[in-house]
């Protein structure tokens, strides 16, 4: 799962480039010109990274619990599944271990030819001898052949959006039953409250850029709601540090 944080830790460096694109600019231009919805794009790809790292995190995880890499979640109080084991696929994903399953013998012989020489399936074996070749062929045959399960899992995802507290403890649950934001309270050493809350208010402060051109509705038309530097640094530093904290966790 270290590619979803090495991959979230470029798009922050990108974030960051950016608002030094905008301090650049605003230092050697006049005030006549408004850079500002540079501040606003920063903000929104900040987001945007936290959200990517959330899908990419669990997509990995899920496929490690599956290939056995990774325990499973234990099942929350009062349930006899995991969020894990509830996780819905298609039939037809689902059908892809019985079609190896079915044409085993054949699969069998290739991957032992393969992996062992010619030589060694025209000797005699006994079964005794035979059964680790034949479950460490099996075992590895399950481990890469896992394509279809990431792209159901991908899928599924893609319809959801991890930017909100709740719905990324939700998407955490798939491969952790910690208690995700009191976990990251005590990396952060804040109150859960405080953490929950100041994620939430940058979420909605992304909303209004991406979904309501950040204007401000009190006053003329053509006002936005303020942004500065500080209002940036301080959202990206915070979702660098939960982000940082959660994979610790994890």
């Amino acid at each position: 799962m270290q590619s979803a944080l090495d991959q979230f830790r470029i798009s922050i460096g990108r974030v960051r480039d950016l608002i030094a694109l905008h301090n650049s600019i605003k230092a050697q231009a006049t005030g006549a010109l408004d850079v500002s919805d540079i501040l606003r794009a920063s903000l929104v790809l900040a987001v945007s990274a936290l959200d990517y790292y959330i899908h990419e995190v669990v997509t990995l995880g899920m496929i490690e619990i599956h290939c056995e890499q990774r325990p499973e979640p234990s099942p929350p109080a009062n349930t006899t599944q995991s969020a894990f084991s509830r996780f819905q696929i298609s039939l037809s994903a689902a059908r892809q271990e019985r079609i190896m399953a079915t044409d085993i013998a054949s699969w069998l012989e290739n991957e032992i030819q393969q992996s062992y020489g010619s030589t060694f399936i025209q000797q005699s074996h006994t079964i005794s001898s035979l059964i680790p070749v034949i479950s460490n062929s099996i075992v590895n045959k399950l481990n890469n052949n896992v394509s279809w399960l990431e792209n159901e899992i991908r899928e599924t995802l893609s319809y959801k959006s991890f930017q909100q507290p709740d719905k990324i403890a939700d998407a955490i649950r798939l491969i952790s039953d910690k208690k995700l934001w009191d976990e990251v309270a005590v990396k952060i050493c804040r109150p859960t409250r405080d953490i929950k809350q100041q994620m939430s208010l940058i979420v909605d402060r992304r909303n209004k850029i991406a979904h309501e051109a950040d204007i401000d509705p009190t006053y003329n038309i053509g006002n936005r709601w303020y942004i500065d530097e500080l209002l940036v640094n301080d959202a990206v530093d915070f979702i660098e540090q939960v982000v940082e904290s959660i994979h610790q966790i994890l």
